[in-house]
């Protein structure tokens, strides 16, 4: 009898641990899901190709004025380059990080964030500029695949924080496209992705992941991955 109890007890305790798991799971991704306070604008699929041999758009933001804008040049050779800026009636500035020798044009360089990412919480570098890849050596944004810009812009009553989604082809001699894009109003905790004040993205490292079932459980374990690396 007590041989078959002890047999029986750690079978209990996982489930019991697998279970708290789960509420705080939900839990995390019922916080997440109304952490913004305000109204977020999103943009709405855009799916703008910037093609090979050179091209630029601007999109608006809240006031006349703010407005982001997207620069692909290709250059001769191997000078190729994308350029990402913001603007705001007082001031704005990426979310990026400093790499003064990988190039001339800029020592600034924009970071590539992951879904669910708080904007707000990001390194911010000075400037209404950065570069998202040149050369195809650097740059977060120079091969396949996509991810996340974030930026923040002022035009007279605070920050207000947003991402732009971006998806590059091949590398930056072939295409890259802007998907969407989302800002917050003053106040708002916005996250990369996110595009409304009610959508539910865990943040990240949280067990709001779990919540979302064996997807989340991959993003999970991709990101745990990512930071060994």
């Amino acid at each position: 009898m007590k041989a078959k109890m002890l047999r029986r007890k750690p079978a209990s305790i996982a489930k019991t641990r697998w279970a708290a798991y789960a509420t705080a799971g939900a839990a995390s991704a019922f916080a997440c899901a109304h952490s913004a306070e305000g109204t977020i604008h999103y943009s709405g699929p855009i799916h703008r190709v910037f093609g090979f041999g050179g091209d630029t758009a601007t999109f608006p933001l809240d006031q006349p004025g703010d407005f982001i804008r997207l620069i692909h040049h290709t250059g001769t050779g191997y000078a190729g380059y994308n350029y990402f800026s913001v603007a705001g009636r007082l001031g704005a500035s990426i979310a990026g990080f400093y790499a003064p020798d990988c190039a001339n044009l800029s020592p600034v360089w924009a970071s590539k964030l992951d879904l669910g990412q708080l904007i707000s919480m990001t390194p911010f570098v000075p400037g209404p500029s950065a570069l998202l890849a040149f050369r195809s050596v650097c740059g977060e944004f120079d091969h396949r695949g996509g991810g996340y810009i974030g930026f923040k812009f002022n035009n007279g009553s605070g920050d207000q924080y947003g991402w732009v989604r971006i998806y590059v082809r091949r590398t930056f001699y072939d295409t890259f496209i802007l998907e969407d894009y989302a800002y917050g109003d003053v106040g708002d905790r916005i996250r990369a992705g996110q595009t409304s004040s009610s959508e539910m993205l865990p943040e990240e490292g949280s067990l709001g992941w779990l919540a979302l079932g064996a997807a989340g459980l991959l993003a999970w374990r991709k990101r745990r991955s990512r930071a060994a690396r």
